[in-house]
C-alpha cells in the first residue's frame, strides 16, 4: 500500500485531507503535525522519510502568519524555504512525490483577472517572499515537485 505524507496535518487544509481520506482506503495516509515531525530539522526529515519511505508528501506545512511574517521574518523563512528544501532534498533522494502548497501571495496583487502559472510573480510581503523562496526550493532541488498555488480568495 503506498504511504503518503501529509505534514502540517493540524492546519486547515491538513485537517480537510484528513476528512477526506478515508475515501482513499488504497492509500496509508501518514499525517504529521510538528509534534510528529518538524519539517525545520533536517536531521528529523531524513530519517523520517528513511524510516516511512513515503510514495508522496503533500506540504501542507507553512508559517501562514501574514502580518505577522513582516517581524518574524527569520521564522517565516526557516518554514516556508528552509524546511520545504529538506523536504525536497528527502523526496529527491527516496523517489517521493513532493507536492508543495504555495499561495498566490507570490504575486503582486494588482492584476485584475486570476493569475497564470506563468504570470510574473513579485511578492509584496515577507510572508509571499518567503513562499516564493519555498516554491523554488522545491522545484531546483527536485525538479519533479508539484507547486499548487491557493488563494483565499481575500486580499
Amino acid at each position: 500500500m503506498k504511504k503518503i505524507l501529509v505534514t502540517g496535518a493540524n492546519g486547515q487544509l491538513g485537517k480537510s485531507l484528513q476528512a477526506l481520506a478515508p475515501q482513499y482506503g488504497q492509500y496509508e495516509f501518514l499525517f504529521a503535525d510538528r509534534s510528529v515531525l518538524d519539517i525545520a530539522d533536517q536531521d528529523a526529515v531524513n530519517r523520517y522519510f528513511a524510516e516511512h519511505q513515503p510514495a508522496a508528501c503533500i506540504n501542507c506545512a507553512a508559517y501562514t502568519a501574514v502580518d505577522k511574517a513582516e517581524a518574524d521574518e527569520d521564522n517565516a523563512f526557516t518554514q516556508n524555504f528552509l524546511a520545504v528544501m529538506y523536504l525536497a532534498e528527502a523526496s529527491l533522494q527516496h523517489n517521493t512525490q513532493l507536492v508543495h502548497i504555495s499561495t498566490d501571495y507570490v504575486f503582486d496583487g494588482y492584476s485584475n483577472r486570476p493569475y497564470r502559472e506563468t504570470d510574473e510573480t513579485g511578492p509584496r510581503t515577507i510572508y509571499g517572499s518567503s513562499k516564493l523562496k519555498g516554491e523554488a526550493a522545491a522545484t531546483d532541488v527536485n525538479p519533479k515537485s508539484i507547486v499548487v498555488r491557493t488563494s483565499t480568495g481575500i486580499r
